[in-house]
């Protein structure tokens, strides 16, 4: 009898793999011709969305060996190369300023409303330019290209744009093939195929192509200890781009002062064909115009623009800019600190403080994203919060065609915000913890009895175990850790509890610790008591504490809320428990128990209140040096 009964037959992932190529070779090529005209803008967006759908199974499936990943990297920029500045009117500028080094002028002395070379305004580039009445601010590498690209420009014509634009996709790639010297092919294929950075470089020409091949040469270069030449190219960076150079202290922290210098002197010499007393005055004049008056998909911006609004009833536009320009120069030196205490690679360092200046600042254009977007690369890393945010904001190029431009600016930012809490706050968190820990000790070390040898120590609901870390380093200690659940991240031994006594013999360790964990226990009580009974020292107690009822509830909150992010739900069990007591209840505790209490501390105020309690159990067995 044969068996007629359908079965489920998958296909093997080299087929899906392949389709899923195929589905993002279509959507290019389709982009090359849709992309044209911004009256396709909607399709434009949608073959985006779907060749973006296409890139991640490719990445997700693998597969694909590195030379085939570059060849296709190759072949999806040639696609586009032939398209118009559709999207975009940044390319007419960067024309303009090459004619206006053609004809021997300097781009920073006037704009284009007043340039003396008056025929140059008869040319199709003057009346497609954005902001006729601002003088330049691309930096001087931005205009070397410019002006290579317009050597044999003809006028109204895009010989010119697609000379620029070769010079950029030229940079681009070297820089794809630079990474692939420093990443596995996978993360290759994650920056190079995906379509909003095959459109933001092949298909418009924006300068953060060669801003990309710059910060490569910094990383790769960085890598193997040539630091001299890190800097230099990090001046060729910032002069493509202005904010690079603010990544300067990072290199001098890693390699002192002899990887300046050379950076300096390319800098000070890249500058000097275009000094003149005028340009620092003209061009931090646009630059302050743009931050007051220009926006565009900037998510904290308009936040905080409509909360104002809503409060005071002004428009805060004007303000808003500089403010918000004004935070993030404020907050530089903390994130240079930050990075020598946390000790960054140097493209960590770079992606914060590039994150940090895109969510301050008052425009988010598509290609500002292609800097993060490649340093995540780099870091091998996935970034999904900017990648959401990086394809949501293809969706703002509606505006141009009175489109939907609202939803996708909102959208954006908040998947953008989500994805990033996923993404960095269990790191957050454990940062935080740390540095907690790091506090905690210095409230309990002062009372650790002083004896000969090696303290024996026992951090009980030791949770991740950081405090009896810091115990270990700073002491020299023997720290054992045990708790209910195992939350350990450190290298110290961990003791899973269950249920009943304590598994340890009478008077086993020197001190026991238990700093926020009564509160928790089922039974206080008895925990307490046998933690008296296994110690021969000191059991040092410390808890929240409160005086008002609104601050038990306060503590009550603040528990459950923290406890749940930082264990992902592992001590919600312990919340059935929860039993905070005044400092007077926890000394009649200790007084019941015949605990003898031999000093008290507090720390905090209000509802973040802290008491500590020194507990002698017995005389330490051995040689006492108090």
């Amino acid at each position: 009898m044969v068996d007629h009964t359908s079965k489920n037959v998958e296909l093997p992932s080299s087929v899906w793999r392949w389709l899923c190529h195929i589905g993002l070779c279509v959507s290019i090529f389709a982009l090359a011709f849709v992309a044209a005209d911004r009256a396709h803008m909607s399709l434009m967006l949608a073959l985006t969305v779907c060749g973006s759908i296409c890139w991640f199974f490719c990445w997700r499936i693998g597969g694909f060996r590195l030379k085939t990943v570059l060849l296709y990297s190759v072949l999806f920029r040639l696609l586009l190369f032939g398209l118009p500045p559709s999207l975009s009117d940044d390319a007419y500028r960067y024309i303009w300023d090459g004619l206006i080094q053609q004809e021997g002028g300097n781009p920073y002395e006037f704009s284009p409303e007043d340039v003396p070379f008056t025929d140059l305004q008869e040319d199709l580039v003057y009346e497609r330019l954005n902001s006729q009445s601002f003088i330049s601010v691309y930096p001087p590498v931005s205009q070397i290209i410019f002006r290579l690209g317009t050597e044999w420009h003809r006028p109204n014509s895009f010989l010119s744009y697609y000379l620029i634009k070769g010079i950029l996709i030229l940079a681009e790639l070297l820089a794809v093939f630079l990474l692939a010297r420093i990443v596995s092919s996978g993360f290759v294929l994650f920056y190079a195929w995906n379509p909003v950075v095959i459109m933001e470089t092949a298909g418009q020409a924006h300068t953060e192509s060669a801003v990309l091949l710059a910060l490569a040469l910094v990383i790769y270069l960085t890598k193997k200890n040539h630091s001299r030449w890190a800097s230099v190219f990090l001046s060729v960076a910032g002069w493509i781009k202005l904010y690079p150079f603010i990544f300067f202290p990072y290199l001098w922290r890693r390699f002192g002062w002899r990887s300046v210098w050379p950076g300096i002197i390319v800098l000070i010499l890249l500058a000097l064909p275009y000094a003149a007393p005028y340009v620092l005055t003209n061009v931090a004049s646009s630059l302050d115009l743009y931050a007051r008056y220009f926006e565009f998909n900037a998510g904290l911006y308009y936040s905080i623009k409509a909360g104002m609004q809503w409060l005071t009833g002004d428009d805060w536009s004007k303000q808003l800019g500089p403010f918000l320009r004004m935070i993030f120069l404020c907050g530089l030196p903390v994130l240079y600190v930050t990075d020598k205490l946390q000790k960054w690679s140097l493209a960590q360092a770079m992606l914060i403080t590039t994150g940090c200046y895109l969510v301050l600042t008052t425009t988010v254009h598509p290609w500002y994203l292609l800097i993060p977007l490649f340093l995540t690369a780099s870091l091998q890393t996935y970034g999904w919060h900017w990648i959401w945010l990086s394809i949501c904001s293809m969706g703002t190029y509606l505006l141009y065609t009175d489109g939907p431009y609202w939803i996708f600016v909102i959208v954006g930012w908040a998947g953008w915000g989500i994805l990033g809490i996923v993404r960095y706050a269990p790191k957050w968190i454990q940062s935080i913890m740390r540095s907690r820990a790091r506090i905690k000790f210095r409230k309990i070390w002062p009372f650790f009895p002083k004896i000969s040898g090696p303290a024996i120590v026992l951090d009980l609901g030791c949770a991740e175990g950081y405090l009896g870390e810091h115990i270990q380093s700073e002491l020299g200690a023997s720290v054992l850790l045990a708790d209910i659940t195992s939350m350990n991240r450190t290298q110290l031994p961990h003791f899973l509890l269950h249920p009943g006594s304590l598994p340890w013999p009478p008077k086993h360790f020197d001190v026991v610790l238990l700093y926020f964990v009564l509160h928790h226990a089922e039974d206080a009580e008895r925990l307490l008591s046998e933690a008296m009974r296994i110690c021969r020292g000191r059991v040092i107690v410390v808890e929240s504490v409160y005086n008002t009822k609104l601050q038990l509830k306060y503590l009550m909150v603040l528990d459950r809320l923290f406890n749940r992010l930082r264990s992902f739900g592992k001590m919600n069990s312990q919340e059935k428990y929860l039993h905070f007591r005044t400092s007077q209840e926890w000394r009649k505790l200790f007084h019941k128990h015949k605990a003898n209490l031999i000093a008290e501390f507090k720390s905090g105020i209000g509802p973040l209140t802290t008491a500590g309690f020194i507990l002698q159990t017995n005389p330490i067995q051995r040689k006492c040096i108090d």
